[in-house]
């Protein structure tokens, strides 16, 4: 009796024993299993997040590209990879948290920059419309390339408006010497209306949210250059400007206030002189703008004592259209 008990003791004893033993055994497995699963998590996130900083950092660095390494984030790190084209960038993201990793995959397409409609030379846009023109401006609708010879398109207007007394009002205002130089569409003085749809406002916003430089008001000289011709630029300035000396640009430039123009500066490209009061344009110097430049307004007033021109330049904006980049992506393509 005695003996059976002590065997019966045992026999619980050890299958307790093995029943301890298997439950260690499954908690030991259960926390690996947790901790492997927070570890990936954590790659994963750490992956993600560096394909959303690189694709900021593409909005704004519109060549970069190549391989960084071992940035740290979230007490784990990432690598990045930037290959391809505009039309397929592919950015690899490889997160890294404790002994576990996480590849995230991203390809990319970065839109063009949207250029505005073109009505002529100079186009204005405005409910009060001043001018004062005099000296020997130069506003001309004919194509020309930016060596001054002579461009493929059909003319446009020397100055394009929205409304037919608007048309009438410069007519009439102008001095007939300065008529005379107003060319284009129909012969001097080239004044015509157009029709315009467009919402400058979202033109404006996309093209700031796009821009390479930004700059605060205040003149900008010689040795100031906003983009080559090799190499244009969206330029944005947030308040009254003054271009002067030999400063240059080519691209696209959208100024929100008063633009004063003087000594040589010139533009090769687009320039939107936009605002939602008072917009005043003058013209002192010998400068002058390739391609189109575009002022819209609640009130434009427009002066100018200098030699300056404007001239309708298809090269000089195909130029920034085929070479401008938005600071848009649409994602073509998303792995992980």
């Amino acid at each position: 009796m005695g003996r059976g008990i002590i065997i019966i003791i045992l026999g619980v004893s050890l299958i307790t024993a093995y029943l301890i033993l298997k439950l260690n055994a499954n908690s030991k497995e259960g926390l690996k299993t947790t901790i492997d699963y927070y570890e990936l998590t954590q790659a994963r996130l750490i992956g993600t997040s560096g394909i959303e900083t690189y694709l900021e950092k593409l909005r704004r660095n519109k060549s970069l590209t190549g391989t960084f390494k071992d940035i740290s984030l979230m007490n784990g790190s990432y690598d990045i990879s930037i290959v391809g084209p505009d039309s397929s960038i592919t950015i690899t993201s490889t997160g890294h948290f404790g002994n576990t990793t996480h590849q995230s995959i991203v390809t990319a397409k970065r839109d063009p920059a949207t250029v505005p409609p073109i009505h002529g030379a100079m186009y204005v846009s405005s409910d009060n419309l001043s001018l004062k023109l005099n000296g020997n401006m130069d506003i001309d609708g004919n194509d020309r390339n930016i060596d001054d010879s002579p461009g493929p398109n059909p003319p446009l207007p020397g100055i394009a408006v929205d409304d037919p007394g608007d048309s009438a009002y410069v007519v009439n205002d102008l001095k007939s010497k300065i008529s005379e130089d107003i060319k284009g569409t129909g012969g001097p003085p080239s004044v015509r209306t157009t029709t315009d749809v467009t919402n400058w406002e979202e033109v404006t916003q996309n093209l700031i949210f796009a821009a390479d430089y930004t700059l605060p008001t205040g003149n900008y000289s010689t040795g100031t250059v906003l983009g080559t011709f090799a190499e244009p630029k969206i330029t944005y300035v947030n308040g009254d400007v003054h271009l002067s000396g030999t400063a240059s640009g080519a691209g696209i430039m959208v100024i929100n206030g008063d633009l004063t123009m003087s000594g040589d500066f010139k533009y090769y490209g687009i320039v939107i002189v936009y605002g939602q009061s008072s917009i005043e344009t003058q013209i002192v110097g010998n400068g002058g703008i390739y391609g189109s430049a575009i002022l819209v307004g609640q009130n434009v007033d427009i002066q100018s004592t200098g030699n300056s021109a404007f001239y309708y330049s298809s090269q000089a904006i195909t130029n920034a259209q085929v070479n401008l980049k938005s600071s848009r992506f649409e994602i073509l393509s998303w792995w992980e």
